[in-house]
């Protein structure tokens, strides 16, 4: 069937969005260049960058995320430098620490 303006130009094929969806995916992981991977699934490599980015406009730059406590205990270990060392491993001695931080950062080593 020919296009009513005279074209005889074949229609495009299209890709439904959840194959999209899904070919992004793979391509992510594969490791593979974009025109590797397109070669080896059928479609040209510009169609996949195109649907990059209009998967990159349709991401949102950043999302709040809420974190739960830690379930196992945290240690952090502060090298002061030489034999100093200052380990936290409780929340309640993060703020004793910066005051500590703060105090040995102010003072001037003659």
């Amino acid at each position: 069937m020919k296009p009513s303006n005279g074209s005889s130009r074949r229609p495009r094929n299209s890709t439904d969005p959840e194959r999209r969806t899904q070919l992004l995916a793979a391509f992510d992981r594969s490791g593979l260049s974009a025109e590797a991977f397109a070669r080896r699934h059928g479609i040209h490599y510009t169609t996949l960058y195109a649907w990059r980015r209009q998967q990159a406009k349709a991401s949102p730059g950043f999302v709040q995320v809420e974190l739960s406590a830690p379930t196992a205990p945290v240690e952090v270990t502060v090298e002061l430098g030489g034999p100093a060392r200052m380990r936290i491993t409780s929340l309640d001695q993060i703020d004793l620490a910066a005051r500590l931080l703060r105090a040995l950062n102010a003072s001037t080593v003659c």
